[in-house]
């Protein structure tokens, strides 16, 4: 009986998502060290939980998820991240756009971050497998 209840527990506190904090790049980065760690479901999680409005989206979240985790099965396990791009499109909203390295093809997610306050939360990340949001929109 105590072996399940401990069971239980364990399970528990590891669906805690951890919400990534501080200014976007570095919400990006721990994103991306998440991903390299397999952690595809908690890093969609981790992103997504300082922005109240995806408590009512969790149908697209479950979506993203699934697409997310299809990505290493078409195109290998995630080897690297870099920044394509940085831009600060106004002193509250800011565009990132990186590229993921896997073994055979890269993707290119593209973040924005809203600061309505004092703190950053991403308002939008999305990711495809062509190369249409590469670099500056301007």
């Amino acid at each position: 009986m105590k072996s399940i209840i401990l069971s239980l527990l364990l399970m528990s506190f590891s669906s805690i998502s951890l919400a990534y904090d501080g200014a976007p790049t570095k919400q990006v980065e721990m994103f991306f060290k998440d991903q390299s760690n397999r952690k595809v479901s908690e890093s969609i999680d981790n992103l997504y939980s300082n922005n109240p409005a995806m408590q009512q989206k969790v149908q697209a979240l479950t979506f993203l998820k699934q697409q997310l985790a299809s990505v290493s099965v078409l195109y290998g396990n995630l080897i690297g991240n870099e920044n394509i791009s940085k831009e600060e499109l106004s002193p509250s909203l800011v565009r990132i756009v990186q590229v993921a390295k896997y073994d055979i093809h890269p993707v290119v997610w593209e973040f924005y971050f809203y600061k309505p306050k004092d703190k950053w939360i991403v308002s939008q990340a999305m990711f495809v497998d062509q190369f249409q949001v590469v670099g500056s929109k301007k």
